[in-house]
């Protein structure tokens, strides 16, 4: 009886994680890329001749302005609005001068804009 149940505990745990594996895909490029761009066009900024970069990996926010965290330590402590945040990609709009440039943080996973970050 006990084995019984143990194996459709089993079965069920993979079931679950099957199920749960295929529900968590995360976006692609293109479409955190257009998620940005439309945040951006419905606060009425034109991003026509502006140079779009999905910043792979996070890095080159890190770069300039270290990891998005609200510890003490970290480089952009206070800089973001949110804080601490996790699972996110980043995209980068190089605005021509005087015009500063604009980093948009999107949920990896769900497309929710985190937030936008207005370079100054």
């Amino acid at each position: 009886m006990v084995k019984k149940l143990l194996l459709v505990l089993v079965a069920l745990f993979a079931v679950t994680a099957s199920a749960w594996a295929q529900g968590a895909k995360e976006l692609s490029k293109d479409e955190v890329i257009g998620i940005a761009t439309e945040q951006l066009k419905a606060k009425g900024i034109s991003v026509e001749g502006v140079t779009v970069v999905y910043d792979d990996g996070n890095k080159l926010w890190e770069e300039t302005f270290g990891k998005a965290t609200v510890e003490d330590q970290s480089a952009n402590y206070g800089v973001l609005k949110r804080g601490f945040m996790k699972n996110y990609r980043t995209v980068y709009f190089d605005f021509k001068e005087p015009a500063p440039d604009i980093w948009v943080f999107v949920d990896k996973d769900t497309g929710e804009v985190l937030e936008v970050f207005n370079g100054k």
